[in-house]
């Protein structure tokens, strides 16, 4: 689906049709047929389009943004998006996004799926800039991506503090698959992180005018926020490696303590087993002509197994 949006005192309005008064285009999940038109309407590389429906795409950046007199530019960079993993538990994968400058001034923007920072541009608007429209957008788009890696990084680390809350009383695998997810989560984000970086300093360099970036996030605070984000990644990484060791370690060690009093227990019911079989033999026994026979034998029983549960208790054995 393709939406045209035309700019009206910083305000995105929708268009039916491309016009001249159209700055930005938005591709959601693009056909077949849209994607023809795409590259037909706007004399775009296929592969401008075409990127954003391989997953594993990496982050890149062809032409010049600022200088388009031979070809239009593109900046295909990699946004986080949550979702549920078959283990029942957050997931965040990275996906691509084309922002494509034509040589017309438009900006088309090309996402496989819906993207809650679109939506946002598009509700509130552009922010006040010296800049051209097409680098306004682009960085506002650029900060609002930096901004959501390091919010979900949040729930990250906020999701890592409750697991180790739990290591206590681990003996499930529950744990340690929500682990394990949080872990693939990370490493998506480590690598799509720095390969948004070294697009963003390519840009950086080529940036047109370093002193008009007025009240918009300009790109080095873009560049330090996905720096912030990549830091943090390798940080929390590094914690979840550490957890997932110990966190074995503990759920072992808490399945051999309830081993140890299973054990410890079972030795102390034999003790009345024994003596049980003992006097179900059919031959002359201790107490076997007397009438408090039973008594006898269950307070001797008794006390065998207090002496044994002592001797456990006090060798820590349960």
């Amino acid at each position: 689906m393709i939406t045209y949006l035309k700019k009206e005192n910083q305000q995105f309005l929708t268009e039916k049709k491309d016009t001249n008064e159209v700055k930005w285009l938005i591709a959601e999940a693009p056909s077949k047929d849209e994607i023809d038109y795409l590259t037909s309407t706007y004399q775009l590389p296929s592969d401008y389009v075409t990127s954003v429906l391989d997953e594993n795409e990496k982050a890149r950046s062809e032409g010049n943004w600022h200088d388009i007199s031979e070809r239009s530019a593109l900046i295909l960079i990699q946004f986080p998006k949550a979702s549920i993993s078959p283990s029942g538990y957050m997931q965040l994968n990275t996906y691509p996004m084309s922002v494509i400058r034509t040589k017309d001034n438009k900006i088309i923007t090309i996402t496989d799926q819906p993207t809650d920072f679109i939506e946002k541009i598009k509700e509130t608007g552009l922010q006040s800039s010296e800049l051209s429209v097409h680098s306004t957008l682009l960085f506002q788009l650029l900060w609002e991506i930096s901004k959501s890696y390091n919010g979900f990084l949040s729930k990250v680390i906020t999701e890592i503090g409750h697991l180790e809350g739990e290591l206590k009383i681990a003996t499930e695998n529950s744990q340690l698959y929500q682990m394990m997810d949080i872990q693939k989560s990370l490493v998506y984000f480590e690598s799509a992180l720095s390969e948004n970086i070294n697009v963003i300093k390519r840009l950086y360099d080529d940036r047109e005018r370093p002193d008009a970036f007025d009240h918009l996030p300009h790109l080095h605070d873009i560049l330090v926020e996905m720096k912030q984000g990549l830091t943090t990644t390798r940080i929390q990484l590094k914690l979840v490696d550490q957890i997932s060791s110990t966190f074995s370690s503990i759920v072992s060690n808490n399945l051999n303590i309830v081993m140890k009093i299973l054990t410890s227990l079972t030795i102390v019911l034999t003790i009345p087993t024994i003596i049980g079989g003992i006097y179900g033999m059919n031959v002359k026994l201790p107490f076997a002509n007397r009438e408090d026979a039973f008594l006898w034998i269950f307070f001797i029983t008794s006390f065998l197994c207090g002496a044994v549960i002592y001797f456990l208790k006090k060798r820590n054995l349960l």
